[in-house]
């Protein structure tokens, strides 16, 4: 749902193109531009100097908008890269172990597979056209992928299903994959689950919420790692908890059904990403400051104990 794309340092040394690209690459455009290698930008800016016909004024813009591209619209993913060798040739080798969805660059070279020519590029092209939404299986693993390079490059995760019960396996399946993938590439700063307080419903509950948060959660998130639990429930004149979300600092995913896994066959839900107004608001709807919803008590912290 979110494709990582290699973009040739050299094809962007000149606004109209770095323009476009810029414009259709980030979470909502299910665009991201690998950080290949970590000097990515700096190479950008080198090309660009070599461009006698780059006015200087062009190439300030093009400085400025690099440091809200390496901050919003970037992957920085663990990739091996061989500073003896140029760009083109370390793609290559990466196109052979771990392939990015595309490489986009200035002139095709035969040896790499997935290759877009800039100078070629459009919407409707099949390696660049990206759906923002997805029918996607009701099964844990699936509904997870959806989020996983997302989760792969964020460090703040918000994990929002109103409904969900620590004591069924169906949210737990895929709690599990979602803080397996957050955890692949690196350890993020703060993984947050978003739940809401039901009155009613808690009076019906055989168990206690918290105690099976605190006998299921732990084995599921990383020993040393803490993760906070926050209930909410509505305003008098507010919006009611509905929507299952994934979100992070640089994006977001609504599931539209839910993220709990359906236990047998042919369910699916609607899986779509955020665009950049509506993440905003959902961001700012689930952080305790701009709260939309009245959090009740104080949050769970649940400590993890997987190896």
């Amino acid at each position: 749902m979110i494709n990582e794309y290699a973009v040739e340092p050299a094809a962007l040394n000149n606004w109209q193109d770095f323009r476009y690209v810029y414009d259709q690459v980030g979470v909502e455009h299910g665009r991201l531009i690998s950080r290949f290698p970590g000097k990515w930008a700096r190479m950008v800016m080198a090309a660009c100097s070599e461009n006698p016909q780059l006015r200087d004024v062009e190439r300030s813009y093009i400085e400025i908008k690099l440091r809200n591209l390496e901050k919003n619209k970037m992957a920085k993913l663990n990739r091996t890269y061989d500073p003896e060798n140029n760009w083109m040739n370390n793609v290559e080798v990466q196109q052979r172990q771990r392939p990015f969805h595309a490489v986009l660059a200035r002139n095709k070279e035969l040896k790499i597979t997935n290759i877009l020519n800039i100078d070629e590029l459009e919407d409707s092209q099949p390696l660049w056209k990206v759906p923002k939404d997805q029918v996607v299986p009701r099964k844990a693993y699936e509904l997870a992928c959806c989020a996983k390079l997302l989760l792969h490059i964020s460090k703040e995760i918000l994990v929002i299903d109103p409904h969900f019960d620590p004591e069924k396996p169906r949210f737990l399946e895929t709690f599990s994959h979602l803080i397996k993938f957050a955890f692949e590439e690196h350890a993020p700063k703060r993984i947050e689950l978003h739940v809401e307080y039901d009155y009613w419903k808690e009076q019906k509950r055989e168990t206690d919420w918290q105690e099976d948060c605190s006998r299921n959660l732990p084995s599921l998130i990383p020993e040393g790692f803490t993760m906070l639990v926050f209930r909410w429930e509505s305003k008098a004149s507010g919006d009611k908890p509905h929507a299952r979300y994934v979100l992070t600092e640089l994006g977001g995913i609504r599931y539209d059904y839910g993220l709990d896994e359906w236990e047998g066959k042919g369910r699916t839900t609607d899986v779509s990403l955020l665009s950049t107004s509506l993440y905003e608001q959902r961001w700012r709807d689930y952080h305790r400051e701009t709260a939309a919803f009245e959090l009740i008590g104080t949050p769970l912290i649940i400590g993890g104990t997987r190896k």
